[in-house]
């Protein structure tokens, strides 16, 4: 059932107080793609990221109206029925790629198709059936959201998804839900009637469709035009449909901070943590009392793990090392590469041609380059390759990750992240290496010759470093 909608205000007058209160007038010229921090800024302009994180992020939405037309021409050719069209010509399928679905008594109703999607088969159920085009992940398909997203990646340091959801007139995609991740919708084409509700669940860690026997509280009735950005936090209640002004509505959601809270972190950090505490300290080492795990209430043993506990916690405030390991790999093996400039090494790299800087020597000046997609991490070595499991560097990257399986895998298995292994004694060598300045190989701090030459030739492998030659 189609909610009641309204039409655009025609001045600022006629917008409800909440509206008015998270409403921007931005004047941006387009999108800047030279750092990661510079792109969502033109995303957001005119509100600074400093602004946007004190004052919005996990707290509450903010509606971006875009004056500029350069911006706003730039975000009409994000993903357009002709980009649905292309896409769909290299082969697309129901499920995987893409959904129809349709908002029915308050549930998602999914159109049960099967197989590859065609644009001609699409196009009927969007027509007759009035329903929503849900397109996964159209970056492995759109250069434009390619850029950007692996832009955004490196700006948030975790994976970044994206949705295109195109929408006939007078009909709704989806039921009133939340979601587990932030949310930033680009409208593309149309408009979009949008109603946001407070939230039952504040940042919640799961996706979940409103339920019937609760009474939501409004907090904004919007009209998306486009260029117009939505931002809003994960847990935040929202529905939205196509007004009869529009012939259809094209939305982009981009989305982030899934499985990134707190408590994801320490779930991560503490395995390692609690290992290295007990190969110290006696106490973690003790037994469990007798038939310790059939009790339904662990509680007789409170005291105790309140104590072991506090042990753990002062170790991290004496700034014992503390190890991500899992997250870090499942950002890195899955996360996009980066956009390839015609012209750049890693463009010529994946074409097969030949790189155009000679390996490096003792005598070379390097440069770290691809920075934003590398990351150093501290890990035992797995029981297969080494028993006595001895702590090494690790030197994760993604230049070689797949855009093609960006966020949508047909495999139960995650792929392996890509990177390299060095002893913990280059730690110091790889640190000035990542100040990311021009750096003569023969300064390393390492000791012999033969190891500084084969730590850059081994980063020059893998594409993380440049050559820089001399001057004539």
């Amino acid at each position: 059932m189609n909610m009641p909608r309204r039409e655009a205000p025609a001045d600022a007058e006629d917008e409800s107080p909440a509206t008015k209160k998270m409403r921007h007038q931005p004047s941006v010229p387009s999108m800047d793609f030279a750092t990661p921090r510079s792109l969502f800024e033109s995303l957001i302009a005119p509100v600074t990221s400093e602004e946007f994180f004190r004052t919005y992020w996990e707290k509450k939405p903010l509606l971006i109206r875009q004056n500029s037309p350069d911006v706003r021409s730039y975000c009409q050719s994000l993903f357009t029925m002709k980009d649905l069209r292309h896409a769909s010509k290299k082969g697309v399928y129901y499920g995987r790629d893409v959904n129809m679905c349709k908002c029915k008594d308050r549930k998602k109703v999914v159109l049960q198709r099967r197989g590859k999607a065609t644009y001609l088969e699409m196009l009927k159920d969007f027509r007759r059936s009035k329903a929503t085009i849900q397109f996964h992940q159209p970056q492995r398909f759109n250069d434009k959201l390619w850029h950007i997203m692996e832009k955004l990646e490196c700006y948030f340091g975790t994976l970044v998804g994206c949705n295109v959801y195109i929408t006939p007139s007078e009909s709704q995609g989806l039921p009133a839900h939340h979601d587990d991740v932030e949310v930033f919708i680009l409208q593309v084409e149309g408009e979009k009637h949008w109603r946001l509700y407070a939230p039952l669940i504040p940042l919640a860690r799961e996706y979940d469709v409103a339920p019937a026997d609760k009474v939501l509280t409004q907090t904004h009735d919007l009209l998306l035009k486009e260029g117009d950005l939505l931002y809003f936090p994960r847990g935040v209640i929202h529905e939205a449909d196509t007004p009869a002004s529009s012939s259809h509505s094209t939305h982009v959601t981009i989305s982030t901070y899934q499985n990134t809270s707190w408590a994801d972190y320490l779930q991560d950090l503490l395995p390692s943590l609690l290992n290295d505490a007990a190969m110290s300290d006696v106490k973690l080492r003790k037994g469990i009392p007798l038939q310790q795990l059939l009790h339904l209430d662990p509680s007789s043993v409170a005291e105790t793990l309140t104590g072991l506990l506090s042990t753990i916690a002062k170790r991290i405030e004496a700034r014992c090392p503390l190890r991500s390991s899992e997250m870090l790999r499942d950002f890195m093996a899955h996360r996009l590469p980066p956009y390839l400039d015609v012209g750049s090494s890693l463009y010529m790299e994946k074409r097969g041609d030949m790189r155009t800087d000679d390996p490096p020597n003792i005598n070379s000046t390097i440069k770290l380059q691809y920075q934003d997609y590398a990351a150093i991490a501290i890990d035992k070595v797995p029981k297969l390759l080494n028993p006595k499991e001895e702590l090494m560097i690790y030197v994760y990257h993604a230049l070689k990750n797949n855009r093609k399986t960006h966020m949508v895998s047909d495999n139960e298995e995650s792929p392996p992240v890509t990177g390299l292994r060095f002893p913990l004694s280059h730690m110091s060598a790889l640190k000035a290496i990542w100040e990311n300045k021009p750096l003569r190989v023969k300064d390393l701090p390492l000791e012999s010759d033969h190891d500084k030459e084969t730590l850059v030739l081994s980063l020059w492998t893998e594409g993380l470093m440049e050559n820089i030659p001399a001057e004539a």
